[in-house]
């Protein structure tokens, strides 16, 4: 399919794909001077969609895309992913202590403003 239908497929922006391109995330056929894109294509943006959803960013998605490439169903391939996914929890978990942080400094906060109303509307 044309780089027309496939942005419609995908519901994307042709900016987009064609920065997916630039980065070798996707690597489309041509006919003349057209992208052609087929399953392979299709698979693959859906895959980084996915990996970008798991809060992965590009250059890991490239990282990621790279070693399957090169070493498709290996160990080496296995325990590169699960490194990738155990970082990825670490990162993950340290935004969820920072968040709870965030949350209790802004109750406290809150019950201070809460009490100081309730000391103002007693003063009247």
């Amino acid at each position: 399919m044309y780089l027309k239908e496939f942005i419609q497929k995908e519901n994307t922006t042709p900016d987009t794909v064609r920065h997916y391109i630039y980065l070798k995330l996707l690597n489309p056929g041509r006919k003349g001077k057209n992208y052609w894109f087929t399953e392979n294509e299709t698979d693959s943006f859906e895959a980084i969609k996915e990996f970008q959803g798991l809060g992965f960013s590009l250059q890991e998605i490239k990282d990621i895309k790279k070693l399957h490439d090169e070493s498709c169903s290996t160990e080496k391939q296995r325990k590169q992913n699960l490194k990738l996914i155990k970082d990825k929890i670490a990162v993950i978990n340290a935004k969820i202590n920072k968040l709870k942080m965030q949350k209790k400094v802004l109750e406290e906060v809150g019950e201070i403003l809460q009490i100081k109303s309730i000391i103002e509307t007693r003063k009247k």
